[in-house]
């Protein structure tokens, strides 16, 4: 009984790990897209070998989008760590 009970609070533990940074990301990127919408008057570029998209469109997008998902990511997984069994 106990190991089924350790073993589950693993497989929530290894499933909220998977998903919540991944959510976090999600919605990082969708907000830092509405931001460059409000900011550029056009939404972010989603292919830049696209006709139209600048090298410089391309590449803030590409780098502010990666940077805040990055981070987003980071913290959500740093904030599971202290909350979360780690060990199976």
């Amino acid at each position: 009984m106990m190991i089924r009970r350790q073993n589950s609070k693993f497989l929530v533990a290894a499933a909220l790990g998977l998903a919540l940074p991944a959510l976090a990301d999600r919605v990082v990127r969708m907000a830092a897209g509405k931001g460059f919408a409000a900011f550029t008057g056009e939404p972010p570029p989603r292919n830049p070998a696209t006709i139209g998209v600048s090298w410089g469109q391309a590449f803030v997008w590409t780098a502010v989008a990666g940077a805040l998902g990055g981070v987003a990511r980071m913290a959500a997984r740093k904030a599971l760590s202290r909350k979360l069994p780690t060990e199976h």
